[in-house]
């Protein structure tokens, strides 16, 4: 008996949206929720849910009958976070970062074409911006984006640029970037929001991950953004240092 691959790439696209309709908003669904989430009728998504059940990614609370992700998915997490130690020798500056600029920060890297918060440590003020740890985002615009892209080998950045809506400003703003060793935004991902964003390099000087700190544009100013930009760059270098990394020579700020 063979096997259709292509039935079994749809089934396994089928499971992967089950996975992604949770969200920090939403960390437990029924059934019917799941359903409609995913486009599917409610015998697929239960039989879908069965089989990712037995792997552990998700699991179901036998009072409510509702479901939440599993274990199964926080042990394929804890590969990336545990990368190259890279989570445990960034923790310290970016709370010490925190502290100073009073804004959220995270540790972001490339996973595929997109970025993914690795670590995030929110602000303490009422109002304040948070990415969701886990959650993947456009390589192509914000701070975090923008700074992995700039800093990725030259074939990812000829063959990515191109997907953008406004191609050439984005291909100039890069230059731009690795001229000064950071990147901002305003209002690119989430309305109302700001951030300012440094790489962490690897030996050949491509970026391993990002350091980000993002605010409320009333309160995160251009101006304060460009006093943090110094202590992020320190803390960025530091963690470069410390992975055998090449510190990159930055231009003026």
């Amino acid at each position: 008996m063979t096997t259709d691959p292509a039935r079994g790439v749809q089934t396994a696209m089928r499971a992967l949206s089950i996975l992604e309709a949770f969200s920090s908003a939403q960390p437990s669904l029924s059934l019917s929720e799941i359903s409609e989430a995913v486009g599917l009728s409610v015998p697929t998504t239960h039989r879908l849910l069965k089989a990712l059940r037995s792997r552990d990614m998700v699991i179901l609370d036998p009072d409510t009958r509702r479901y939440s992700l599993g274990h199964g998915v926080m042990r394929m997490a804890k590969i990336i976070m545990s990368r190259d130690d890279l989570v445990v020798l960034a923790h310290p500056g970016l709370e010490r970062l925190r502290s100073q600029t009073g804004e959220t920060v995270s540790l972001q890297t490339r996973i595929g074409d997109q970025r993914v918060p690795i670590v995030e440590l929110i602000s303490e003020h009422p109002i304040r911006m948070a990415s969701g740890v886990g959650a993947t985002y456009s390589l192509l615009r914000g701070a975090a984006g923008k700074a992995l892209l700039a800093f990725l080998p030259q074939r990812d950045i000829d063959r990515l640029v191109p997907t953008s809506t406004e191609p050439e400003r984005l291909a100039k703003e890069l230059v731009a970037i690795r001229a000064a060793g950071y990147a901002t935004s305003r209002g690119e991902v989430v309305a109302g929001a700001t951030a300012v964003a440094v790489p962490v390099l690897d030996s050949e000087g491509a970026a391993r991950a990002v350091i980000n700190v993002t605010g409320p544009a009333d309160r995160f100013t251009a101006e304060r953004m460009a006093a943090a930009v110094d202590a992020i760059r320190e803390v960025a270098e530091s963690i470069t240092r410390q992975l055998g990394g090449a510190v990159a020579d930055a231009g003026a700020n």
